[in-house]
C-alpha cells in the first residue's frame, strides 16, 4: 500500500502521542511501560480519536512501523545471547514440549468454551483462541470460511490482555519478594560504557547482518522473520567475527533504541483496534475474555511448576509459556532482564507447532461440520 507524505506525517504524530503514554508508564517504574503505555494510548486514540489532536490513522499504522520495531528488538536480543540459554533448552526440552502441547490443548478447550457459550461457530472459536499469532490466524480463517472479524477481534484482545497483565504481575511479584535481579544471567553491560568510541565501527555491519537475516527469514517463511531473522543474523555475524576479533564483539546500541522499538510495537498493536470489531460481539468478547483469563492463569500455573522443578527463573518461565506472541513476550523479557533468547526460542517453537498442527486439525473439523450439515439436509429432504 502506497503511503503519502501526509499519511506518513500523521502516523509519526500518532506514534509520538502514543510514546507519551509509554513515557507516563515508564515513569511509574514499570520496565515494559514504554510498550504497554504506547499500546493503551494507541488503543484509546484509535477507538475515540480527539477531534483536534491531528490523529488520522483510520486503518492502523502502516505495517513497516511494526517491522522496524521487530528489527530493532531482534538486534537487541541477538546481542544478549549467551550459551547458557542453549544449555537450559537442551536440558529441559522434554518439559518445554510438554508445556507447549498443554498450552495448545488449553487453547482448544478455550475455543470450545467460546463455541459453547457464544454465537461463534466451532471453527471460528478454535481459530480465535489458538495461540498462533494475530497475523496468522485470520489468514487460516479466510481459507476455511471462518468469521475473520471475530477471529481478529478475539486474537487482538488476547494479545492485549496478555501484554498488559503478565508483565505487570511479574513486576509486582519480583518487587514484592525483594528479589535482586530477575534472572541468573548477567545483564549485558552497555557497550558504550565498556569500550568507548570504536564501538561505532561495528554498528552498521551488525545492522546490515540483521537486515540480511530478516530478508532471508522472510524468504524461507520464518515466523516473525524481522524479529527471528535479525536475531539470527546478529548471532551469526558475532560468531563469525571472533575469527578476526580476539574477544566478544561489542557495538554501540543505546537503550533509547530499544525504547523506540517498544513504542513502535506497542503503537502498532494498539492502532489495530476498531469499534467495528466489537459491534454485535458483546457476548463473544465477554466469553473470550473470560476464557483468555483462564488460559493465562493455567499457563502461569504450568510455568510456576516448570520454574520450581528446572531452576529456570519464574519470570523467564512465565514469559516463555505465556499465550502472547514472540514479539510481545520477547519485548517484555528484554525489559524485565529475563533470558530473552530462551523466551524467543520457546515462543517460536509454540507458533511453529500451532502452524504445523492447527491447519490439519481445523480442516478435519471443517470436513466433519460440512458432512454433518449435508447429512442433516438429506434427513430433512427424506
Amino acid at each position: 500500500m502506497k503511503v503519502t507524505t501526509s499519511d506518513l506525517l500523521y502516523q509519526i504524530w500518532f506514534i509520538i502521542l502514543c510514546g507519551l503514554g509509554g513515557l507516563l508508564l515508564s515513569l511509574m517504574g514499570l520496565p515494559i511501560g514504554w510498550m504497554i503505555g504506547s499500546l493503551i494510548f494507541a488503543c484509546l486514540l484509535s477507538l475515540w480519536p480527539p477531534k483536534k489532536s491531528g490523529v488520522n490513522v483510520k486503518k492502523g499504522l502502516n505495517r513497516f512501523w511494526f517491522l522496524i520495531g521487530q528489527y530493532l528488538l531482534g538486534i537487541e536480543l541477538g546481542r544478549n545471547v549467551n550459551m547458557s540459554v542453549m544449555t537450559i533448552f537442551q536440558e529441559n526440552w522434554i518439559t518445554v514440549i510438554l508445556v507447549i502441547s498443554t498450552s495448545i490443548l488449553f487453547s482448544f478447550g478455550t475455543g470450545l468454551f467460546l463455541y459453547r457459550f457464544s454465537r461463534a461457530d466451532k471453527l471460528t472459536g478454535l481459530l480465535a483462541t489458538s495461540p498462533g499469532g494475530i497475523a496468522t490466524m485470520p489468514t487460516i480463517a479466510e481459507e476455511v470460511g471462518a468469521n475473520i472479524g471475530v477471529v481478529t477481534a478475539v486474537q487482538a484482545m488476547r494479545v492485549f490482555l496478555v501484554v498488559t497483565i503478565i508483565p505487570v504481575v511479574l513486576f509486582c511479584i519480583v518487587n514484592g519478594s525483594g528479589t535482586e535481579g530477575l534472572t541468573s544471567n548477567p545483564v549485558v553491560e552497555s557497550p558504550i560504557q565498556a569500550a568507548g568510541y570504536p564501538l561505532f565501527i561495528w554498528t552498521i555491519p551488525i545492522m546490515l547482518a540483521a537486515f540480511a537475516g530478516a530478508f532471508i527469514g522472510k524468504r524461507i517463511k520464518l515466523p516473525a522473520p524481522w524479529l527471528i531473522g535479525s536475531l539470527l543474523g546478529v548471532i551469526i555475524f558475532e560468531s563469525a567475527s571472533t575469527t578476526f576479533v580476539d574477544n566478544t564483539l561489542t557495538f554501540f546500541w543505546p537503550h533509547s533504541i530499544v525504547v523506540i522499538g517498544q513504542i513502535l510495537i506497542g503503537t502498532s498493536i494498539g492502532s489495530r483496534f476498531r469499534k467495528s470489531m466489537f459491534i454485535g460481539l458483546k457476548r463473544i468478547m465477554i466469553v473470550s475474555t473470560l476464557g483468555t483469563l483462564l488460559l493465562i492463569g493455567a499457563m502461569y500455573f504450568c510455568a510456576y511448576i516448570v520454574s520450581s522443578f528446572t531452576g529456570i527463573s519464574l519470570v523467564t518461565s512465565v514469559l516463555a509459556f505465556a499465550p502472547g506472541g514472540v514479539v510481545e513476550m520477547s519485548t517484555a523479557a528484554v525489559s524485565l532482564h529475563a533470558d530473552s533468547t530462551f523466551v524467543v526460542a520457546v515462543q517460536t517453537l509454540r507458533i511453529i507447532m500451532v502452524i504445523l498442527l492447527l491447519p490439519s486439525f481445523i480442516k478435519f473439523i471443517h470436513k466433519r461440520e460440512v458432512a454433518k450439515k449435508a447429512n442433516a439436509g438429506t434427513s430433512i429432504v427424506g
